[in-house]
């Protein structure tokens, strides 16, 4: 029989708090990261991680040489390994069954950027060395391994806005094959100069800088940040060693429907198909859904995307179906917003109930979006994360119960 993945821990850092108990505080109480940015002033809104300084965490050693995107992942690494009862000692060595998979949009494009900008400006001769190790993709992921000691399996899946879900996918299979004791994995994306003007000439930015999932009058996404990385282990290790799981990664699908690289397919048939198999690998219906963690961020198209694919599936039941759609807090975080969205599951299974959604007004038909806590009954949470790019995931959590 499979092994049963579980969660047995998570680190977090965003614009509304450091720390899980922070994150969770702050969803609860429908606050929001959306606020002038410090990181580009004039009128810019985003849902930045302000006064980020990772020294509380990380101490002074070897900090200079980490960009932001990995310092922000070093961060959550931190706090998922000393809530999980997983931290090493600096004395000892690395472990080779502890590792560490991070989904990423973007990467470290500052430092990619600068780098090759510096190269054009001066010469070849005039960069500096000590940035060319921050100019690929998976040096935040590398680098936290460095840090943390984790000798294990170390990947960077770069899926668009759906590649938080499938780090945890390619974790927990990792897992299931037993190549690894336990694993971090989830997301991480910074803020930068090149993403924030990129996103705005693409158009898909919000000119009133106020994210409205599935609202009619939506006017697109604001740009965030964060990372965020769940502890994930075999049902039998966790026992092992007396830790108690928090939930089950039970199914997954996903779908890639791409017919543009900055675009929606409003028809939503990636988005329904990763949906289905998802409930299919868990070996349930639509019917037993007991609370959905929409993927919308007040994208025009994205969010009537997401819309349809709900319909598709749930049908006349979709309205009794109580959604958060976190982005309207946390801003569209890209390669992070999947994990975001399933350490948001799991906190709404274990409380049986789903955090607001800040600034709700007018809903679209059917989709049962609230300003305030949601309280439901059942065991499992829909997680969506859809990506202009085609990317389509979702994962089945699962309450855990002995």
């Amino acid at each position: 029989m499979s092994a049963r993945i579980v969660i047995t821990g998570a680190g977090a850092i965003s614009s509304i708090g450091a720390g899980v108990e922070e994150f969770e505080r702050a969803l609860y109480a429908g606050e929001s990261g959306v606020g002038p940015s410090q990181l580009f002033g004039d009128s810019s809104v985003t849902a930045e991680v302000r006064n980020f300084s990772p020294q509380p965490w990380l101490g002074n050693k070897g900090i200079r040489v980490l960009d932001r995107v990995a310092r922000l992942l070093s961060v959550a690494a931190h706090m998922a390994l000393c809530g999980s009862g997983l931290a090493r000692s600096e004395a000892g060595g690395s472990d080779p069954e502890l590792g560490l998979v991070c989904g990423t949009m973007l990467g470290s494009l500052h430092s990619i950027t600068s780098f090759d900008w510096s190269g054009l400006e001066d010469g070849p001769n005039y960069v500096n060395p000590m940035d060319f190790p921050n100019t690929v993709i998976n040096s935040a992921a590398g680098q936290a391994a460095i840090k943390f000691k984790l000798g294990g399996v170390n990947s960077t899946i770069c899926g668009g806005g759906a590649a938080g879900l499938y780090a945890l996918h390619y974790a927990a299979e990792f897992l299931r094959l037993g190549r690894a004791r336990a694993l971090l994995a989830g997301g991480a994306e910074e803020l930068s100069e090149e993403s924030y003007l990129g996103f705005r000439k693409t158009g898909n930015t919000s000119p009133s800088g106020c994210p409205r999932p599935f609202d009619p009058e939506r006017d697109g996404v604001v740009l965030g940040e964060g990372a965020v990385l769940l502890t994930l282990e075999s049902e039998e290790t966790a026992r092992a060693r007396g830790a108690k799981p928090w939930a089950e990664i039970s199914g997954f699908g996903c779908a890639q429907d791409a017919h543009s690289t900055r675009a929606f397919d409003v028809r939503g048939e990636g988005a329904t198909s990763a949906i289905e198999l998802a409930l299919e690998s868990a070996g349930i219906g639509p019917a037993e859904v007991s609370c959905i963690i929409a993927a919308a961020s007040g994208s025009r198209a994205g969010d009537e995307m997401e819309a349809r694919a709900l319909q598709n599936v749930f049908g006349a039941r979709l309205g009794e179906i109580p959604v958060c759609a976190p982005k309207a807090a946390l801003g569209e975080s890209l390669g992070a917003a999947g994990a975001f969205g399933a350490l948001l599951g799991t906190m709404a299974l274990t409380k049986q109930c789903l955090p607001p959604t800040p600034g709700v007004r007018a809903v679209a038909p059917g989709i049962r979006l609230a300003s305030q806590p949601q309280s439901f009954q059942g065991d499992v949470a829909l997680v969506n994360a859809f990506s202009c790019d085609g990317n389509n995931a979702a994962m089945i959590l699962r309450r855990w119960t002995d």
